[in-house]
This record gives structure tokens, C-alpha cells and sequence, in this order.
């Protein structure tokens, strides 16, 4: 996959997919057009092609689907498949990595290996393995060639992002968040960069989690050795644990800003014990001290209505233009207390809140779609997509273990400063 014809391989089936996607949104003008089918083809077609690449063009559909708020729903409802389990490579393609990542003495680390993958994703998949000293542990072995095409992948579907303008971003918008992408999954095709940022979440140690312990003599650029851990499904942990989570996602962002953020159900389980395991740290973000106090702010500004100070608070974040509430304050303090409302107010009356379907999700997404009408009184924000990527990712594993946790008292302890650093 690293060779300039693999390469133009790859684009040409990228530019075919969005070519024929274009095509049908021309056919969308036509009367008595079947716009659901032809959305529920396009997203088929997605999915065929961005999960066959793997890389950052399967990362990409599967950030993608989690923007049901901008997209449609047919396209949305295939290119959610890319967010389970892909379907694992033989191993005979995955042998040469580890021929020139290993030498000799490191292969010799090595009692067993499973042939057989235990999990796979878009960057690499997980095999089983037992070391000569007999520990269990887990060998994450990178695809050939995704480190490549990570450039090439990203450049290739921002063209089609501007094209096809399936989103309302501004064309600089669409090039600063591919900026923050790419950043993000070069670092996720460098095990050795996942092993610092497991490293660092490890010395945190979160209460109530539990994280693989590595192995760095066997860790390389393409390939991640850790401890196993036993666990069952996510969706199996006792609802009292969504507690847990949220303190978690609190203590990484505001005490350490260190983010683990790459949050669906196969990164999550629950051991015997019924502590949390968490699993693949190579999305992880980190937010500076600046951005830090600046949610903070937002937070506290939002539970005691204080609109422009809240506005304040986003522009340092650069969530909004400099100056803005001065031409546009009431069009904000409007969208301000229409979004709290639908977020905060049900859980500022239930304690604990316990995360089921009484309807706040369709409320926010409601508040959103209503707002996309004054879309350019807002700027893209590249450095908080991905917590924005995790808190919605959190939000369906907690709901699916109909988790309990008393949110407004966290966000009262947010805005307290009590997960200041």
C-alpha cells in the first residue's frame, strides 16, 4: 500500500465513490427521485470503500456517522457500520510487519501467538499471544501501508467534503478540522506514540479503571504489546458505574488534560471486579491549561444563565469571532438558552440522572438542526472535536448500560474549580 501505484489506487477509489455520490445528488433535483434510496446507495457505497481502504479513510466514515445532525439519516445508518468490528485481515499479510519490526531476541520473547485475530479496526487488528515467562498478552500489529496514506486519504475526502458540501462548513472550516484529524491520526498509526499516551493515562490512575499494563521491549512504530486483560461487554456493567466514567472523563479533561478519545463500546469493558477496562490509546487528545479553564468557564457561565459571559468564554475557546456579540448578542443569547435548556434542565431536577431514552438527545439534536440556520456566527474549533467526539461516543455506552451518575452535581464541581489541576 506504501507504493505511488497503490497509492493512486487508493484515491481513484475514493474519487470514484464521491464522483458517484455527486452524480446522485444532481438526480436529488428531479421530481418523484427516491432521495432516501439513493442517500441509503451512497452510504453502501461509502461503507464499501472507506472500510475495504481501512486507515485513516475508514477513521474518517466512522467520525463521519456520528454527525446525525448534519447528514442523512440513510447515509448515516451505513456509515455506522464502520464503527463495529471490521472484518480482520489473514495473518500471512500481517507476518512481514512483524518480520521487520521484531529481531531475533525479541521474537524470542514469544512462546505462543494466535493466528487468529481477536479484533480488528481500521489502523490495525489484536492477537492473542503468551510470553516465554508466561504472561497473557495482547499483539496489535499496524496494517501494512496505513502510515502512507494517511496524507493522501485526508486530502483526497476533504476535496469531496467541499464538492459534494454535505456539511455547512466553510471551506477554511473544512481545512482547519482536517488539520486536527490529521494530526491526530498520524499519531494513531505510531504505536510508539500510543505507548506514551497509555503510559500517561496509566499514571493518572483513574479510580474504578483498570488499564493494560505494556510491554515496551516488545513495542515498536508498527507494533503494541500490552498485558491482557479479561473483561466482559461494556454493556454489562452495573448502572452505579456510569458514576465511574463521568469522574473519569472530568479528571482527564480538567485535572490532567490528557483525553482518551476514541470512546465505543469495543474500547470499554468491565472485569470481574467491576472496574471499567479501557483499551486502544492511540486517539488521544491533549488540551492545554488555556482550553481547560476555558470550558470550565463555559460551564459555569451556562448554569447560572450569564450569556455574554458565556460568549466570552467561547471566544477564547474560538468557537465564535472576535467581537460577535456586539453585532449578534441577542441572536446568541438566544441560542444559548434554548441549547441549556434542552441540556441542562433535565438533569438539573433528577439525581441521580440515569441515561435512558426520555428524549434529551433528540432535544439537543433538535436545539442543533434549529441553530444551523445562523451556522456562520460560528467557527469550526479543530481542537475540540475530538472531546466533542468523545462525550457523544460516552453517552451511548452509558446509555446502554442505563447508567446513573448525578451530572449536575459534576458540573457544579466543574464550574467550582474542584477538577482544577
Amino acid at each position: 500500500m506504501s507504493d505511488k501505484r497503490e497509492q493512486r489506487t487508493r484515491r481513484r477509489r475514493i474519487l470514484g465513490a464521491g464522483v458517484r455520490s455527486l452524480g446522485r445528488g444532481v438526480l436529488h433535483t428531479m421530481p418523484g427521485y427516491d432521495r432516501a434510496k439513493s442517500w441509503q446507495k451512497t452510504g453502501q457505497d461509502w461503507f464499501d470503500t472507506l472500510g475495504g481502504l481501512k486507515g485513516a479513510a475508514m477513521k474518517l466514515g466512522q467520525i463521519a456517522s456520528q454527525y446525525r445532525d448534519f447528514l442523512p439519516e440513510p447515509l448515516i445508518e451505513q456509515l455506522t457500520r464502520l464503527q463495529r468490528n471490521a472484518e480482520p485481515w489473514a495473518f500471512e499479510r500481517l507476518e512481514p510487519v512483524l518480520d521487520e519490526s521484531w529481531s531475533d531476541e525479541q521474537r524470542a520473547l514469544i512462546a505462543e501467538l494466535d493466528r487468529e485475530a481477536m479484533a480488528a479496526a481500521s489502523i490495525g487488528q489484536v492477537h492473542r499471544a503468551t510470553l516465554v515467562d508466561g504472561r497473557e498478552v495482547v499483539v496489535k500489529i499496524r496494517y501494512p501501508g496505513v502510515a502512507d496514506a494517511v496524507d493522501a486519504d485526508i486530502d483526497n475526502l476533504g476535496r469531496l467534503l467541499k464538492l459534494s458540501r454535505f456539511l455547512p462548513m466553510r471551506g477554511r472550516d473544512i481545512d482547519v478540522v482536517l488539520d486536527e484529524l490529521r494530526e491526530r491520526f498520524i499519531e494513531e498509526t505510531n504505536y510508539r506514540q500510543e505507548l506514551a499516551h497509555l503510559e500517561a493515562l496509566r499514571a493518572i490512575e483513574l479510580p474504578g479503571f483498570v488499564l493494560p499494563e505494556p510491554v515496551p521491549e516488545l513495542c515498536t512504530e508498527a507494533v503494541l504489546v500490552t498485558s491482557y486483560i479479561e473483561s466482559r461487554p461494556v454493556h454489562e456493567a452495573p448502572p452505579e458505574r456510569g458514576q465511574t466514567i463521568v469522574e473519569a472523563i472530568n479528571l482527564q479533561v480538567f485535572t490532567h488534560g490528557v483525553l482518551h478519545a476514541d470512546p465505543h463500546a469495543g474500547n470499554f469493558g468491565v472485569t470481574a471486579d467491576g472496574s471499567i477496562a479501557l483499551f486502544d490509546f492511540g486517539c488521544t487528545k491533549t488540551l492545554d491549561l488555556d482550553t481547560r479553564r476555558g470550558l470550565r468557564d463555559v460551564v459555569a457561565a451556562a448554569l447560572d444563565a450569564r450569556w455574554e459571559d458565556l460568549h466570552v468564554a467561547l471566544e477564547g475557546l474560538d468557537v465564535v469571532p472576535p467581537d460577535s456579540w456586539a453585532r449578534h448578542g441577542e441572536i446568541y443569547r438566544e441560542i444559548y438558552a434554548s441549547h441549556a435548556t434542552a441540556s441542562l434542565e433535565p438533569i438539573r431536577h433528577q439525581s441521580p440522572y440515569v441515561f435512558t431514552d426520555d428524549g434529551l438527545i433528540e432535544s439537543i439534536r433538535g436545539e442543533i438542526r434549529a441553530s444551523l440556520r445562523h451556522w456562520k456566527l460560528f467557527n469550526a474549533a479543530p481542537q475540540l472535536v475530538f472531546l466533542m467526539r468523545t462525550l457523544s461516543g460516552l453517552y451511548w455506552i452509558l446509555r446502554n448500560i442505563h447508567a446513573e451518575a448525578d451530572l449536575h452535581t459534576e458540573l457544579q464541581k466543574i464550574a467550582a474549580g474542584d477538577y482544577d489541576p
